[in-house]
């Protein structure tokens, strides 16, 4: 059984409304961390760092096509979390 930490720093590394915005950017398509940068206007190093965060807790995988570094969720599993939490608000009518 997976120990609450653990638990506790997955919720962390996805617990930042520029990672949200991340992982919904690229749920269907990996994207090159250019493109990401682009799509939701931000600088190439803070996206980049956003990026490792989520690749240093395996939820995103890297691949490097040419010159360009490019990430994928690695379960959509991930995406179902999100939507849910967003139902979840929803429901609660957090804000």
């Amino acid at each position: 059984m997976i120990n609450e930490n653990k638990i506790a720093n997955f919720f962390k590394a996805i617990a930042h409304p520029t990672r949200i915005n991340i992982l919904k950017t690229i749920k269907e398509h990996d994207f090159c961390v250019n493109d990401i940068s682009d799509l939701l206007k931000l600088n190439q190093p803070n996206t980049s760092q956003h990026l490792a965060i989520l690749k240093n807790k395996n939820i995103l995988t890297k691949t490097k096509k040419g010159n360009e570094v490019c990430y994928k969720i690695n379960d959509p599993a991930i995406m179902n979390l999100i939507e849910n939490a967003e139902k979840i608000i929803e429901r609660l009518k957090e804000e």
